[in-house]
């Protein structure tokens, strides 16, 4: 009897110790009155669901919550990891300008993001293609750092079948990362889910507190590249069983620009590549790079640019190629993992860089070619003088034309005195003639 008790006691607690993992895995915005809900996120349970809006057969109006987000055993620097992967809003293709409140035909969501009760991030939500921004990463130094999401839904109802947003918030493992990230040299390194322009991938790798992936300015391709390959097929043999970066299926943005103030390179030459360094205050740096440059896009402008993608040969050779910087595709980026310690934090590790500029500029791309700026002012020159001529005629025929009504006029006045003259004649010589007197 005690060991039937004992088994049911064992497996009672095994299932209350489940539904308190699936209840602290999903936090629903269902209620209104659902607000400042502290969460504590484990190692244990990383993948926190804070799913918004849930019910059916829509969302309701109205919504505020916030949750307060701590790490457990909060006694060291952590870094919080928060995504959102899910946007369900039906079929509604709202613009980003379109996205606002005052809009009768959007639903508006709206995602704030606070650290120590200061506005971090502030995102709205009007359809799926309106979202800019779907990960950030927020150091988290001491248990002073408070991190919260508030959540709000609109005064609107618009489409009954929209959901909302969904968020998924983890604390990076220290020496781990993410299991889609993979942990090398003290850097984590993650290859953006989305396709995105070289600008796009500037800009998107700031939300990671890192950088588009350039090689460190002290090391060689292949003694940094050997490793890095190594440690990625190693994670294949832990749980998830797979290698986290997909580094030889696709062609990735690196942090590297070419800029062509002489004629286009030969394909597969050195060629100097322009990066912001991010250990030395985003100053511009040159490495001499192998470079093959797509057949598909056109290099002929002597002042233009293009950025370097990097794939995995067969062999894990990085193969770089310089493409147009209007194509998307993946970016690998970088970010430094957060020290163990608060002592060892260092700016410098959290710097993120913008595009490297067009330095130094070359004479003719500063603004334009010579023979341009020759061309321009010939036009230009040309004009000017066709619109002085032009002007001169028109004065001259205007001029002739006034000369010429002048002259009437006075002929026509000279014709009038004339006959006014000859009546005063003839009327003399009639008083004069005694005949006609008499």
């Amino acid at each position: 009897m005690k060991l039937l008790i004992c088994c049911f006691y064992s497996a009672f607690t095994l299932f209350a110790a489940c539904i308190l993992t699936v209840r602290s895995e999903a936090q629903h915005c269902i209620e209104r009155h659902l607000k400042d809900i502290s969460v504590e996120i484990g190692d244990d349970n990383p993948q926190r669901v804070l799913s918004f809006v849930r019910d059916e057969p829509g969302y309701q109006v109205n919504l505020q919550c916030k949750w307060t987000l701590q790490p457990a055993n909060y006694d060291k620097p952590r870094q919080m990891y928060i995504r959102v992967p899910v946007i369900d809003f039906d079929t509604n293709d709202v613009s980003e300008a379109q996205c606002n409140v005052s809009n009768t035909k959007a639903d508006v969501f709206s995602l704030k993001l606070k650290l120590n009760d200061t506005t971090y991030r502030n995102e709205s939500w009007c359809s799926n293609k309106s979202v800019k921004v779907k990960s950030q990463i927020v150091n988290l130094w001491d248990s002073s750092y408070k991190l919260a999401l508030e959540f709000r839904s609109d005064d609107k109802q618009v489409r009954s079948n929209a959901k909302g947003v969904q968020v998924d918030v983890q604390v990076l493992g220290r020496d781990y990362c993410h299991r889609n990230m993979l942990f090398f040299e003290g850097s984590c390194y993650l290859i953006t889910p989305e396709p995105m322009t070289p600008a796009e991938a500037f800009s998107i790798a700031k939300n990671y507190l890192g950088n588009v992936f350039t090689v460190p300015k002290n090391r060689n391709n292949s003694d940094f590249f050997r490793p890095f390959i190594q440690q990625n097929s190693a994670r294949s043999k832990e749980l998830p069983f797979k290698s986290p970066l997909a580094l030889s299926s696709q062609q990735l943005w690196t942090g590297y620009v070419i800029h062509f103030y002489d004629s286009q390179p030969s394909s597969g030459a050195s060629v100097e590549a322009d990066f912001s360094d991010p250990l030395n205050n985003c100053i511009r740096s040159i490495r001499n790079m192998m470079v093959l440059f797509n057949s598909s896009t056109s290099y002929n402008d002597r002042c233009s640019r293009c950025a370097l993608s990097v794939h995995w040969d067969s062999s894990k050779n990085p193969i770089f190629t310089c493409q147009s910087m209007d194509l998307s595709l993946p970016a690998l980026i970088e970010f430094k993992q957060i020290p163990a310690t608060k002592g060892d934090s260092q700016p410098q590790l959290f710097r993120t860089c913008d595009m490297p500029p067009p330095q130094p500029p070359a004479p003719d791309c500063s603004t334009m070619s010579a023979s341009v700026q020759i061309t321009i002012i010939v036009v230009v020159s040309l004009i000017i003088i066709l619109i002085v001529l032009i002007s001169a005629a028109y004065c001259y025929v205007k001029k002739m034309k006034s000369n010429r009504e002048q002259r009437q006029h006075q002929e026509a006045v000279g014709d009038v005195n004339k006959d006014s003259k000859s009546a005063e004649r003839c009327d003399l010589q009639l008083r004069s003639n005694p005949l006609l007197n008499a």
